[in-house]
């Protein structure tokens, strides 16, 4: 939508700059209004999700700018509001309001048991690790004191902030989510590592004054100790586990930067932050109670119930999927690298910023749309392409993190739900992009119902460990989020985000990407044990020249994209995998 009617300077309404029309919103002629109680729900929830009043039931949610992440959250709403489990597949197959209530009666008629919902015990004070901490706490008590799992995010806040309102407004969310009272402890039962919640911590929010620098200097200055506390090791034994700042640049300009270790954090508790700070802050600038309702359940009371649905039916018939998945399909080559892969790695890694601006993101969202595809597929699918050309091999497995909010009370709830799916593809180069990526989408749909079993139980299992000696379980990762729907402001202030640099690898190759509004923004990290400077820029110039290609020539074959014609990225990148690295 747009955020306002453009204007002439006299005032006159720009027709030109107005955007066209929608082709995939049906004349209001033919929009048709539910007709039951069913239908006017989900069509009612596909409206709030989307953020666009006035559809009708047979208007398409991913032609409107639905996509995978977007589709999780309808799925769950839905969940909660029919209490029943809508699979996240359904919304695939049945696009539209008419066809998924129509799929979601079939659903409630059927004898498939709901999902338990997640008991919540008040005042917990101890709760189990996931199998995903788990993971993580043990290589941080192998090497401690690297900032390798530290999440930075940096805000820019320009308007009037109030400190002492502001500073009351991360109290208050380090009260409502007792993730950011968690540390890592023992539990007095087993003797063993386990997560362990305090009454309270106090807020260590460091407030620096940059106002008295000469005013040339104060940008430099302000990356600079952003970055320090971006930088700085979390002692994880230690609440709370994460480092906050603010920085005053001017009167009316400020720089907020918080930094969580992953092992209570993820990419989707981003957006609760956000969304929690501006409607906190904002209320008490206004005199307000928020108004938020308290948790329902916490993630402690989900690592409860996940350690006990690891030991039930459901996880065992998920396990045995992804066994058969990958016995079925052709072991990948090992990809090159700059450097021999020493024993013990260092957790260096080096990152280069990605932006795709909003014009090149439109054409790639219609293309997808075209192939009947999400923008986040299509940047995958663009992704696969690039790296089994890098790698020469037809076969390629690539991981991708889900939100692991399958239970609709998780949706509000700061924590570490992320789970890593190894996603294996094979790539037949005659392909035209279009037939790729409907390709593509199957195999996505095809592991959605079975996303919840921990990446870490799989590569414990024999047949996982005896196909990762020398290629490891995947060659790369892909990871992408919607960010349109962040609030723009916090409170009063007007909000952007700024870039800090993640310098720890927890990967070898990773690619994340962000759809924003004003298009697609993110970054190639790589590890910098094994790789040079030179091969993660070219690893980021072959990216975007990928999707300018497919802009460019969406009908061609995945041959005729990747040949490396004239491309310096593809040559250097050909000759890593030929084994006859450039000098530098």
């Amino acid at each position: 939508g747009l955020d306002a009617i453009p204007l002439l300077p006299n005032g006159k309404v720009d027709r030109k700059a107005l955007p066209k029309p929608s082709a995939t919103r049906q004349e209001t002629s033919e929009r048709l209004a539910p007709r039951n109680e069913r239908e006017r729900i989900v069509l009612e929830t596909m409206e709030r999700v989307l953020n666009l009043p006035g559809l009708g039931i047979r208007d398409d949610f991913f032609s409107l700018g639905g996509h995978s992440l977007l589709a999780a959250r309808l799925a769950t709403l839905l969940s909660r509001e029919f209490e029943l489990t809508v699979p996240l597949r359904m919304l695939f197959e049945a696009p539209t309001a008419e066809r998924l209530a129509a799929a979601i009666d079939t659903l409630s008629g059927g004898d498939k048991p709901r999902s338990e919902p997640i008991p919540h015990r008040p005042n917990r004070r101890i709760a189990p690790l996931t199998p995903m901490q788990e993971r993580i706490r043990f290589i941080e008590e192998l090497h401690p004191g690297r900032p390798v799992y530290n999440a930075p995010s940096a805000h820019r806040l320009s308007g009037p902030l109030d400190l002492p309102r502001f500073e009351a407004a991360l109290r208050e969310i380090i009260r409502r989510q007792p993730v950011l009272r968690t540390c890592i402890g023992v539990d007095p039962a087993t003797g063993g590592p386990a997560m362990t919640i305090a009454d309270e911590v106090p807020l260590k929010l460091e407030v620096v004054d940059l106002c008295t620098l000469p005013a040339d200097q104060r940008e430099a200055e302000l990356i600079e100790r952003m970055q320090e506390v971006a930088d700085r090791p979390i002692d994880i034994h230690h609440a709370p586990l994460f480092h906050a700042a603010l920085y005053r640049i001017s009167a009316e300009d400020h720089a907020f930067v918080f930094v969580p270790h992953h092992l209570i954090w993820d990419g989707w508790s981003f957006d609760i932050l956000q969304s929690e700070l501006s409607t906190v802050y904002g209320a008490l600038v206004r005199g307000e109670p928020h108004g938020l309702p308290e948790l329902a359940v916490t993630h402690g009371d989900y690592a409860d119930w996940f350690a006990r649905w690891l030991t039930e039916p459901e996880a065992e018939l998920q396990l045995r999927y992804w066994k058969n998945r990958f016995a079925n399909s052709p072991i990948p080559k090992a990809p090159r690298t700059d450097m021999p892969r020493g024993a013990g790695m260092s957790g260096q890694g080096g990152t280069y910023w990605i932006t795709v601006d909003k014009a090149l993101t439109e054409r790639l969202r219609e293309i997808g749309r075209n192939c009947d595809v999400t923008l986040s597929m299509l940047t995958l699918g663009v992704y696969i392409l690039m790296m089994s050309s890098i790698i020469d091999s037809r076969s390629i497995v690539i991981a991708t993190p889900v939100r692991g909010r399958e239970a609709p009370e998780l949706e509000p709830v700061m924590g570490f739900f992320n789970n890593v799916l190894p996603l294996s593809f094979q790539i037949d180069r005659s392909l035209r992009f279009g037939e790729f990526m409907r390709y593509v989408k199957q195999e996505l749909i095809a592991v959605m119902s079975h996303q919840q079993i921990p990446f870490e139980r799989l590569v414990s299992e024999p047949e996982f460990v005896e196909r990762a000696q020398g290629v490891g379980l995947y060659q790369a990762l892909f990871s992408f989020q919607d960010a349109r729907e962040r609030p723009k402001d916090i409170g009063n202030l007007k909000h952007r985000q700024m870039h800090l640099l993640q310098r720890g690898a927890t990967d070898d190759l990773g690619i994340w990407l962000m759809d924003k509004p004003n298009g697609l923004e993110g970054a190639i990290a790589y590890n910098a044990d094994i790789y040079k400077r030179e091969t993660g820029v070219a690893f980021k110039e072959r990216y975007l020249e990928l999707l300018r290609l497919v802009a460019q020539q969406p009908d061609a074959t995945l041959e005729a994209i990747a040949a490396p014609a004239g491309s310096d990225s593809a040559v250097y990148l050909q000759r890593l995998a030929a084994g006859d690295a450039p000098a530098t």
